[in-house]
């Protein structure tokens, strides 16, 4: 959790870091990604994964978005996460892209 509330303080709380200085957007993307790496209850990955997918998606990282919902599909546990992935995040390039 350390990890994920460093994220948020860092950009402060905000979903679109536009308007960020290049190596904090940076470091955001690391961390959301690293907090999807620790052995965590299938729930709680589930959410990480969304969680940094969206991140991604709303600031342009497609690849890394694509790379997340990759994994959200593989691992995920939640219907409704993988729904959402699959029908409106990446309709037209999910696991083809």
């Amino acid at each position: 959790m350390t990890v994920e509330l460093e994220r948020r303080k860092l950009i402060n709380n905000q979903q679109d870091i536009s308007n960020i200085e290049e190596d904090v957007k940076k470091r955001a993307f690391e961390l959301s990604a690293y907090f999807t790496i620790p052995e965590m209850e299938p729930a709680h990955v589930t959410l990480a994964l969304f969680s940094a997918m969206n991140f991604a998606h709303k600031n342009k990282q497609l690849s890394s978005a694509l790379s997340f919902a990759n994994s959200l599909i593989e691992k995920g546990t939640n219907t409704k996460f993988k729904e959402t992935v699959s029908f409106r995040v990446f309709p037209s390039c999910l696991l083809s892209c």
